[in-house]
């Protein structure tokens, strides 16, 4: 979280007592409470009247009420500057009635040393470009969500606000905060989630921005691993679109619609564990019990597709037992993408391959029921459907012959 800028002592007693004045009038007051109950940390009455709750109420968000006892008695000790981070620092000018720290200090009436010593820092911080992203993901609940990011002091800091769309058309917010460190063509970012009304460890991304200035490139494309609002531990990817200011960021992020172009890019690319702890390899997953199944489709095949277009191919390949990679044994034909999987309880095997090489196939999935695993090089039917190599879409029968031990012929 951002520091901006450090607060000179003059104007940091300006702030206690504008905030003391609407603590003591917002609840009818007629003296302070003790510093514990009045700000909000360890053994204090939250029934009762405190900062943290007043905060809280106004930044729909956690608050940490000895952070805010911290700077008070920074000040009281006699600290010449406070500093103050940029969520607390806007959610205190929210309180005592300013829309900005500029605002605060043109407000204010001192000495023109005292002024000038206040606004040298000021303008110095601001010297300091902000940029602004909208922060695209493929989140909750199978959907694709937008936010707003916001990085700042020389690509150093970043703040994320992630927005959920409620059924009702309001919005609910959750937000992260993190530091920025360039290593040779990637930016690496740590941040702090609110996790169980705390703000955690708990986020990391990254993102390739190769050899460039990262203020000029309009798209960041990368990977992020951090908890869901459910606490799901999840990774991803994420793309960030730059924005020419905060009034572009805020339109683009709150509205409905999802640019195809990012919307193709994303989609589905998630990875989400659900919070559990088995107590043995079968709880891992739903998926868990069919192990033994899983582990019986390593060995050779034998495709043959057969189309009404007068398609007759084959492919050759292997499944490893060692580590399940897929390995081709038709001559000019390898896999530029594969995936197996079993679907309807173990009882069904879906293939899907993406060819390259001498082969009248452009990508496909197959369909087989898994009772040929128990017959070994046997005539199996499945159906099968994608493209040819002619571009044209295309279904049919395929028939499979399974060994464990060799190349079926």
């Amino acid at each position: 979280m951002k520091s901006v800028p450090p607060i000179t002592s003059e104007y940091f007693e300006v702030f206690i007592k504008l905030i003391t004045d609407r603590f003591k009038a917002k609840h009818s007051l007629s003296k302070m409470p003790k510093s514990v109950q009045f700000f909000g940390y360890g053994n204090y009455n939250p029934e009762k009247p405190n900062l943290k709750s007043d905060f809280e109420c106004l930044a729909n968000d956690f608050v940490n009420g000895k952070y805010l006892y911290d700077k008070f008695r920074d000040f009281y000790r006699g600290k010449p500057l406070i500093t103050l981070n940029q969520y607390y620092q806007s959610i205190i000018l929210q309180y005592i009635g300013y829309e900005s720290l500029e605002s605060f200090l043109k407000a204010q009436k001192f000495s023109s040393a005292i002024e000038k010593k206040q606004f040298e820092l000021f303008n110095a911080d601001n010297k300091l470009k902000t940029y602004y992203y909208v922060n695209y993901y493929y989140g909750e609940d199978n959907s694709i969500y937008k936010g707003e990011t916001i990085i700042s002091d020389n690509w150093k800091k970043i703040k994320s606000t992630f927005i959920y769309p409620q059924d009702d058309g309001t919005l609910i917010e959750h937000y992260s905060f993190g530091n920025i460190v360039r290593r040779d063509d990637t930016l690496h970012i740590d941040s702090k989630t609110l996790l169980n009304g705390k703000l955690v460890e708990g986020g990391r991304e990254t993102y390739y921005i190769g050899h460039n200035d990262p203020s000029n490139i309009m798209y960041l494309v990368g990977a992020y691993c951090t908890f869901d609002i459910y606490t799901n531990t999840v990774a991803g990817q994420s793309i960030l679109e730059k924005c020419s200011s905060k009034e572009e960021m805020e339109k683009k992020a709150r509205s409905i619609e999802i640019p195809p172009y990012i919307a193709m890019e994303i989609r589905n690319k998630r990875i989400v564990n659900i919070s559990t702890t088995p107590k043995n390899p079968f709880e891992i997953s739903e998926q868990s019990p069919y192990a033994s199944i899983y582990k019986n489709l390593a060995g050779f095949y034998l495709l043959t597709f057969r189309s009404e277009q007068g398609i007759k191919e084959t492919l050759s390949f292997k499944i490893s037992k060692t580590n399940y990679k897929v390995i081709s044994y038709s001559e000019n034909v390898y896999f530029s993408n594969d995936c197996f999987k079993l679907s309807n309880k173990g009882s069904v095997v879906r293939f899907s391959f993406n060819l390259t090489g001498i082969i009248n196939l452009d990508c496909v999935k197959v369909f087989f029921k898994t009772y040929f695993l128990n017959r070994d090089n046997e005539n199996h039917e499945g159906v099968y459907c994608g493209i040819d190599g002619e571009n044209r879409l295309i279904h049919g029968k395929v028939s499979l012959r399974f060994s464990k031990t060799k190349i079926p012929t």
